[in-house]
């Protein structure tokens, strides 16, 4: 945090709409943004900027208008966010109440780093509500993320800024599977994410298009089925689908993601496909198994705890 004290320029600086209070005694910058308000209601939220406003005061310290004046090195977007999280009760809810992402991402960065934990644990709400640790959850939340395209690569920085590791195996996936080759090599370049997380991003990229999505379809391998009425009928209408299916995945158009192996395939894809009964239960359930599987493995897929200690990471931040 910077408390710099020279004297404060006033040049091409502006107040912050609805955060600049006439009768308050603080006045902060960010950016080329002001901010006028009460350093009591500040100093109550928040432990450290309490230690900060506590330390006795330069006779020669920066002031403004006669009221101390701070210096902060945060986004201007970031502290307006903040301020308004905190001061107005409606500005930012707990879900299900609606928001967007800049605003859960500015609130958890400031709330996190200036430890006021209730605004914290309500964006982390917000951001897991998005990136469920259950695959029962994921059906919830629907096969797209309300986040945009660009802003997929920002939760996975954002995650590992604050701690919120259980938020990190479907925001990588989302990431691996919602963004091709360029735009995931632009982007991390862009979001400047840790060393290891390329790597993450990279090999989980190779495993979720190859391996991964394979397995996935394999309960579409033409192979007998015990019980199954019409065998030879039933197993090249498999394999036909299955070759159906690659090929889709191979040359169908960019901007249609056909290939996230979680769900390459739903349940209306069946209704195009000709099998007796007991063929279509028993592929319901090898298909059923094979997502279950791939989301028990989706955290090592990434270089991540299981999603049992996750799980717990979560409860503890949640409480």
């Amino acid at each position: 945090m910077d408390t710099e004290t020279s004297s404060a320029p006033v040049a091409n600086l502006t107040h912050a709409e609805g955060l600049w209070f006439e009768d308050c005694g603080l006045i902060i910058q960010a950016e080329t943004t002001l901010f006028r308000i009460s350093r009591d209601f500040l100093a109550m939220r928040s432990p450290v900027f309490a230690d900060m406003l506590s330390m006795p005061t330069p006779v020669d310290a920066e002031t403004m208008d006669g009221c101390p004046f701070v210096r902060l090195p945060d986004a201007a977007q970031d502290v307006t966010y903040f301020l308004k999280a905190l001061l107005y009760s409606e500005f930012f809810e707990p879900p299900p109440s609606k928001t967007t992402f800049p605003i859960v991402a500015g609130v958890l960065r400031m709330s996190h780093k200036y430890e006021v934990d209730v605004l914290r644990r309500r964006a982390l709400l917000h951001l897991s509500s998005q990136q469920p640790t259950t695959l029962l959850d994921w059906h919830a939340v629907g096969q797209e993320p309300i986040w945009e395209y660009d802003e997929l690569l920002e939760v996975i920085l954002l995650a590992r800024q604050t701690s919120a590791l259980w938020i990190l195996p479907t925001a990588f996936y989302n990431a691996c599977t919602r963004l091709d080759v360029e735009e995931l090599i632009t982007g991390i370049r862009g979001h400047g994410l840790q060393s290891t997380d390329v790597v993450a991003c990279a090999q989980g990229l190779r495993y979720l298009d190859t391996t991964a999505t394979s397995s996935i379809l394999d309960f579409l391998n033409p192979q007998p089925i015990p019980g199954c009425v019409l065998p030879v009928a039933c197993a090249q209408n498999r394999g036909a689908k299955r070759l159906e299916v690659e090929l889709w995945r191979v040359y169908a158009p960019q901007d249609t993601n056909p290939n996230p192996p979680l769900d390459i395939w739903e349940e209306s894809d069946y209704g195009a496909l000709d099998v007796c009964e007991v063929c279509r239960s028993y592929m319901e359930s090898v298909h059923r198994d094979a997502r279950q599987y791939l989301w028990s493995q989706l955290p090592g897929i990434f270089g991540l705890p299981p999603w049992a200690e996750l799980e717990q990471l979560k409860t503890e931040a949640l409480m």
